[in-house]
This record gives structure tokens, C-alpha cells and sequence, in this order.
């Protein structure tokens, strides 16, 4: 077992940096001497001086750019690393033995908190304090460690139920949400069905009004349009009998003095005499019979109701 521990010793040696001591944190490696030495170290041992370096533990001259890196080392500090650790688990496992007496650690003072030998139980530094057994102190600590767990736990399985509901109660309300929007979406499509139906309809029934507004101007037009031409007619065969000799036009100024027929209008007892009467009774002109059969209002053809005065 002493050879073993030489063995792991000088491991420790080699895996140890001389200038911080401790195991080695990315070694590089001097080409010009050999040696090895963590990045970091180097750097802070040589500073920003930009004179030339040498190496810390030979000092020897060297090139502070030529540094290699080493991971071989690197990969070996880390195993005499981990096996450090081991053996110091190992050692705890087994009580371990006191530092200062050399004797198993089998009991563990309560007022410093930590394990003793019977000889540091006999000594002034724990002189009237509370000391037990190791094993009866590591079950006092594993109790309080399980009631400690305990309570954990049923935190733990609380916050967990907490969870379980708080999932729940999301999940629900996003059914409830998704349930919402798909109402939402069905309505807005039946209100766009809805206007677009309206509209559909309001369009036709303007379409309709329009063309019967198209309608009713047109009959009035044509209908205006008759009884302008009725009146150019007269009107132009007025102008013919103006220009006639003097005795003709005298013939309807005797004509005028006779008794009039009742109901007969201004304008037919003036037309009667002239050929433009027989022609208008014969005609099929609705507008130009109203108009000789003294059917039209002489309100409407007030223009000519002054040839009467003459």
C-alpha cells in the first residue's frame, strides 16, 4: 500500500504546475528546455514586458511565441486529478484518522460540528462539550436529513399537483378559446353572407328603380317629343298663312265672328276654316286630333291663343 502511494505521489509531482502548484489547467510546453507549465502562469510570470522570456524553473532564454501546447499532460493531470478525489472519498468512507492524534475518528463533537479521536475528546479544545458516537451523530444527521426530505418531497408532489391542474385548467381554457374563436368565425361568415345577400338585393332593387326611371323618361320624351312636333307642324303652317293676300286672311277674321260651336277650343275656331282642320281630323296623330278637337288644353299652346285678338 506505501509503494501504491509513492506511485500516486510522484503522479501528483508530474502533474503539478511549479509556479501555482496546483494540477496543471491547459500545459504548454517550452520547446527550447522542456518543461511544462500552465498558459496562464506563463503569462502572468513573464507579464507584458516585451524583453526576452526565460524559463521559470531553469532559466533558460526562450521564445515567448514557441510555446506547444501539451494535452497528453493535460489528459494525465486530469486522471491524478480524479483519482485524488477517490481516494479521498475512500478515506472519509472509512472514518478517516485524526490529523493531530493519528487516531480513527470515532467521535464527532457537537459543539464544533465535525469528527474527532478520543484523545481530542480528553483535550482542553473540547473540554465540556457534547460528544457522541460518530455512527449515532451520522444517524442523528441522516434523520434530520429525512425529515428534511420528507417536506421536500411533499412540496414537491404539491408543486407537481399545482402543475397537474394549472394544465389542466390551460388546456381547458384553450378548448374553450378555440371553441370561441370557431363561433366567431362561423358568425363574421354568416354577416358577410349576410351583406352580401343585402347587397345583392339592394343592387337589384336599384337596378329596377333605375330602369323604370329610364322607363318613365323615355314615355315622357316621346310623348313631349309628339307634341313638339304637332306644334312645329302648326307653327309652320301658321307662317304659310301669314304670308297669304290680305283677303284670305280676312276670311278668318269672319269666320272668327261666327257663333262658336260649344266646348270648342281658341286654337280649333281658328283652324277650323284652313285645310290643316280636315287634315288633323284625319290624321292618326293622337296628340294632333287632341289638339284640333279642342282636347288639348289651350293653356299649354298659349302662344297662339293671341292670334285671336287680331
Amino acid at each position: 500500500m506505501a509503494a501504491a502511494g509513492g506511485h500516486i505521489q510522484r503522479l501528483r509531482d508530474e502533474a503539478t504546475c511549479s509556479i501555482c502548484l496546483d494540477y496543471f489547467k491547459d500545459p504548454v510546453t517550452i520547446p527550447e528546455c522542456g518543461h511544462n507549465f500552465c498558459r496562464s502562469c506563463l503569462v502572468l510570470f513573464w507579464g507584458e514586458s516585451e524583453a526576452e522570456a526565460s524559463c521559470p524553473q531553469c532559466r533558460e532564454r526562450v521564445q515567448r511565441r514557441s510555446l506547444v501546447s501539451n494535452r497528453q499532460l493535460a489528459n494525465v493531470a486530469e486522471i491524478v486529478k480524479n483519482l485524488s478525489l477517490q481516494e479521498g472519498k475512500e478515506e472519509g468512507g472509512k472514518g478517516g484518522v485524526c490529523e493531530k492524534h493519528q487516531e480513527p475518528l470515532k467521535l464527532f463533537c457537537k459543539v464544533h460540528e465535525t469528527p474527532i479521536c478520543v484523545v481530542c475528546d480528553k483535550s482542553k479544545e473540547h473540554e465540556n462539550h457534547k460528544v457522541i458516537p460518530l455512527e449515532e451523530a451520522s444517524e442523528e444527521y441522516k434523520g434530520e436529513i429525512c425529515r428534511h426530505l420528507e417536506i421536500l418531497r411533499k412540496e414537491r408532489e404539491e408543486i407537481l399537483a399545482y402543475q397537474a391542474d394549472l394544465d389542466k385548467e390551460s388546456k381547458d381554457l384553450l378548448k374553450l378559446t378555440e371553441t370561441e374563436r370557431l363561433k366567431i368565425v362561423e358568425k363574421f361568415r354568416e354577416l358577410r353572407q349576410f351583406l352580401k345577400e343585402q347587397e345583392k338585393r339592394l343592387l337589384n332593387h336599384m337596378e329596377e328603380v333605375e330602369k323604370e326611371i329610364a322607363g318613365r323618361r323615355d314615355e315622357q320624351l316621346a310623348r313631349l317629343s309628339g307634341k313638339l312636333s304637332s306644334l312645329e307642324r302648326i307653327i309652320q303652317e301658321m307662317e304659310e298663312k301669314r304670308q297669304q293676300p290680305a283677303s284670305e286672311l280676312l276670311q278668318v277674321r269672319r269666320w272668327q265672328e261666327q257663333p262658336k260651336a260649344p266646348g270648342k277650343g281658341c286654337l280649333q275656331s281658328f283652324m277650323c276654316p284652313f285645310h290643316v282642320y280636315k287634315e288633323c281630323r284625319g290624321s292618326d296623330d293622337g296628340a294632333s286630333s287632341q289638339v284640333c278637337n279642342g282636347q288639348e288644353d289651350p293653356r299649354d299652346l298659349g302662344c297662339l291663343t293671341h292670334l285671336n285678338a287680331d
